[in-house]
Protein backbone atom coordinates (compact mmCIF):
# COMPACT_ATOMS: atom_id res chain seq x y z
CA UNK A 1 0.00 0.00 0.00
CA UNK A 2 1.23 3.31 -0.51
CA UNK A 3 0.00 6.48 0.98
CA UNK A 4 -0.98 9.61 -1.41
CA UNK A 5 -2.75 12.84 -0.82
CA UNK A 6 -5.95 12.71 -1.08
CA UNK A 7 -8.77 14.33 -3.38
CA UNK A 8 -12.24 13.86 -2.36
CA UNK A 9 -14.20 11.50 -0.61
CA UNK A 10 -12.07 8.58 -0.04
CA UNK A 11 -11.43 7.07 3.25
CA UNK A 12 -8.58 8.80 4.88
CA UNK A 13 -6.04 7.10 6.96
CA UNK A 14 -4.69 8.81 10.07
CA UNK A 15 -3.24 12.14 8.95
CA UNK A 16 -5.85 12.80 6.37
CA UNK A 17 -4.52 10.64 3.61
CA UNK A 18 -6.13 7.88 1.38
CA UNK A 19 -4.59 4.85 1.43
CA UNK A 20 -4.37 3.19 -2.08
CA UNK A 21 -3.16 -0.08 -3.75
CA UNK A 22 0.04 -0.10 -6.18
CA UNK A 23 -2.47 0.20 -9.00
CA UNK A 24 -3.56 3.94 -7.49
CA UNK A 25 -7.12 2.56 -6.32
CA UNK A 26 -8.69 2.97 -3.41
CA UNK A 27 -7.77 0.19 -0.77
CA UNK A 28 -10.44 -1.91 0.07
CA UNK A 29 -9.58 -3.38 3.91
CA UNK A 30 -11.65 -6.30 3.59
CA UNK A 31 -9.73 -7.53 1.13
CA UNK A 32 -5.88 -6.79 1.83
CA UNK A 33 -3.64 -7.07 4.67
CA UNK A 34 -5.39 -9.61 7.71
CA UNK A 35 -4.94 -12.59 8.82
CA UNK A 36 -3.31 -14.55 5.60
CA UNK A 37 -1.08 -11.93 4.91
CA UNK A 38 -0.06 -12.12 8.65
CA UNK A 39 0.02 -15.69 8.66
CA UNK A 40 2.20 -15.95 5.70
CA UNK A 41 4.71 -13.44 6.96
CA UNK A 42 4.87 -15.52 10.56
CA UNK A 43 5.44 -18.61 9.13
CA UNK A 44 8.75 -17.41 6.54
CA UNK A 45 9.97 -16.02 9.86
CA UNK A 46 9.18 -19.48 11.82
CA UNK A 47 10.62 -21.32 8.60
CA UNK A 48 13.59 -19.05 8.09
CA UNK A 49 14.47 -19.04 11.73
CA UNK A 50 14.27 -23.01 11.91
CA UNK A 51 16.56 -23.17 9.37
CA UNK A 52 18.97 -20.97 10.47
CA UNK A 53 19.58 -22.14 14.34
CA UNK A 54 19.99 -26.08 11.95
CA UNK A 55 22.35 -24.77 9.79
CA UNK A 56 24.28 -22.92 12.82
CA UNK A 57 24.50 -26.03 14.75
CA UNK A 58 25.47 -28.55 12.07
CA UNK A 59 28.22 -25.69 11.18
CA UNK A 60 29.99 -25.88 14.58
CA UNK A 61 30.04 -29.94 14.69
CA UNK A 62 31.56 -29.15 10.34
CA UNK A 63 33.52 -26.68 10.96
CA UNK A 64 35.12 -28.69 14.39
CA UNK A 65 35.23 -32.16 12.63
CA UNK A 66 35.55 -31.74 9.03
CA UNK A 67 37.77 -28.81 8.76
CA UNK A 68 39.56 -29.59 12.08
CA UNK A 69 39.17 -26.20 13.48
CA UNK A 70 39.47 -25.57 17.75
CA UNK A 71 36.00 -25.49 19.22
CA UNK A 72 36.96 -21.74 20.37
CA UNK A 73 37.25 -20.38 16.62
CA UNK A 74 34.36 -21.95 15.00
CA UNK A 75 32.19 -21.20 18.10
CA UNK A 76 33.36 -17.42 17.04
CA UNK A 77 32.92 -18.09 13.44
CA UNK A 78 29.24 -19.04 14.32
CA UNK A 79 28.35 -15.93 16.51
CA UNK A 80 30.05 -14.16 13.85
CA UNK A 81 27.70 -15.35 10.97
CA UNK A 82 24.45 -15.34 13.43
CA UNK A 83 25.10 -11.59 14.45
CA UNK A 84 25.55 -10.88 11.08
CA UNK A 85 22.18 -12.60 10.03
CA UNK A 86 20.58 -10.57 13.23
CA UNK A 87 22.15 -6.92 11.56
CA UNK A 88 20.39 -8.10 7.93
CA UNK A 89 17.41 -7.41 9.53
CA UNK A 90 18.08 -3.99 9.77
CA UNK A 91 19.10 -3.21 6.60
CA UNK A 92 15.95 -5.25 5.16
CA UNK A 93 13.87 -2.94 7.33
CA UNK A 94 15.53 0.18 5.75
CA UNK A 95 14.82 -1.76 2.20
CA UNK A 96 11.71 -2.13 2.85
CA UNK A 97 10.59 0.99 4.42
CA UNK A 98 12.68 3.39 1.92
CA UNK A 99 12.49 1.47 -1.47
CA UNK A 100 10.52 -1.79 -2.25
CA UNK A 101 7.88 -2.06 0.81
CA UNK A 102 7.49 -4.69 3.37
CA UNK A 103 5.93 -7.63 1.43
CA UNK A 104 7.42 -7.50 -1.79
CA UNK A 105 10.94 -7.37 0.54
CA UNK A 106 10.05 -10.24 2.49
CA UNK A 107 8.67 -12.47 -0.75
CA UNK A 108 12.52 -11.42 -2.06
CA UNK A 109 14.44 -11.96 1.28
CA UNK A 110 12.39 -15.57 1.67
CA UNK A 111 13.50 -16.66 -1.81
CA UNK A 112 16.82 -15.79 -0.93
CA UNK A 113 16.80 -17.69 2.39
CA UNK A 114 14.96 -21.07 0.83
CA UNK A 115 18.14 -20.59 -2.35
CA UNK A 116 20.80 -20.54 0.82
CA UNK A 117 18.63 -23.48 2.47
CA UNK A 118 18.73 -25.63 -0.55
CA UNK A 119 22.76 -25.09 -1.74
CA UNK A 120 23.63 -25.65 1.86
CA UNK A 121 21.57 -29.46 1.11
CA UNK A 122 23.10 -29.41 -1.86
CA UNK A 123 26.42 -29.06 -0.65
CA UNK A 124 26.10 -31.57 2.44
CA UNK A 125 24.66 -34.00 -0.09
CA UNK A 126 27.51 -34.02 -3.01
CA UNK A 127 29.76 -33.76 0.27
CA UNK A 128 28.12 -37.23 1.68
CA UNK A 129 28.00 -38.72 -1.88
CA UNK A 130 31.45 -38.13 -2.17
CA UNK A 131 32.41 -40.25 0.95
CA UNK A 132 30.16 -43.14 0.29
CA UNK A 133 31.66 -43.28 -3.08
CA UNK A 134 35.32 -43.17 -1.92
CA UNK A 135 33.79 -45.86 1.24
CA UNK A 136 32.33 -47.98 -1.86
CA UNK A 137 35.93 -47.52 -4.02
CA UNK A 138 37.84 -48.88 -0.94
CA UNK A 139 35.50 -52.04 -0.50
CA UNK A 140 35.61 -53.38 -3.69
CA UNK A 141 39.88 -52.28 -4.12
CA UNK A 142 42.34 -55.66 -2.66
Amino acid sequence: MVLVASHGEEEKGAEGIATVDFRGHPVDKTKTGGWLAAGLILGTELAERICVMGISMNLVTYLVGVLNLPSADSATIVTNVMGTLNLLGLLGGFIADAKLGRYLTVAISAIIAALGGVFVNCGYYHSWHEASCMQQCQKTTP
